[in-house]
């Protein structure tokens, strides 16, 4: 089975890479035949795969007539060079923000989170799980990562289970430090059956994985988190001023 998958992810890749480098939007696909021939594959593989890419909006089918590629959807533009709530940047963009789903609950840290807020790995840490859609459609998923206490203030996050109430607002009135710095590193990555059952996007569909960091202006962390984003859904802008 994960062989299949892998191959399945291969044959996606390629495909994407073809579209991408000698067609334009309305062009029309070879048939499946050639398709196969030219990503060394099979038309089972090619007909599974125009599917998902079919699915995501990449491509239309057309019973009958044939495989076009579809004219891109518009992506919304985020910026993320200063301290602001996503939510505030959704909308600055023109679009409607959603919290399609939210929990927080107890968990043990994770090793990558611990040495960075102070704890030992497997210290109990709030983990509060966050999907954001925007225009109805799911695309960031949030996992962050808070100490139960700060500064000898115990932490409840439940009220960022409302999009009324974001991360930087939370910490700032919860601890008396707002978070002044935010430090994110990319990478991008592949979808895990994770991220298919969260975002709505097929095994092996392209993501950014962003790890962020809030520090006070003391440079005292207050959160860990990943942020997993459907770069079809938003783009990720840094403005760097001189």
């Amino acid at each position: 089975m994960a062989r299949r998958e892998t191959a399945l992810q291969a044959a996606q890749i390629q495909l994407r890479e073809l579209i991408g480098s000698e067609f334009q939007s309305g062009d029309k696909l070879p048939n499946e035949r050639e398709l196969a021939d030219r990503l060394a594959v099979s038309r089972a593989t090619v007909r599974e795969v125009l599917g998902q890419l079919a699915a995501e909006g990449v491509l239309t089918r057309t019973w009958g007539v044939g495989t076009f590629v579809r004219e891109p959807a518009e992506r919304v533009p985020v910026s993320i060079s200063d301290v602001t709530a996503l939510r505030d940047r959704i909308t600055a963009s023109g679009h409607s923000p959603a919290l399609q789903d939210a929990a927080v609950s107890r968990t043990a840290c994770p090793d990558d989170c611990a040495k960075v807020l102070g704890l030992t790995p497997g210290d109990p840490v709030w983990r509060v799980d966050r999907l954001f859609a925007v225009d109805g459609v799911a695309a960031a998923w949030i996992r962050d990562h808070l100490p139960l206490s700060v500064g000898g203030r115990d932490l409840d996050p439940s009220g960022l289970l409302s999009i009324d109430h974001d991360m930087f607002e939370f910490l700032a009135g919860a601890t008396g430090m707002p978070v002044r710095r935010a430090e994110i590193e990319f990478a991008a990555v592949l979808a895990d059956e994770e991220s298919v059952e969260r975002l709505g996007v097929p095994l092996g569909h392209p993501l950014v994985n962003a790890t962020q960091i809030g520090y006070t202006a003391e440079e005292l962390a207050l959160f860990h988190g990943h942020i997993t984003v459907r770069t079809d859904v938003l783009t990720l802008r840094i403005t760097r001023a001189g």
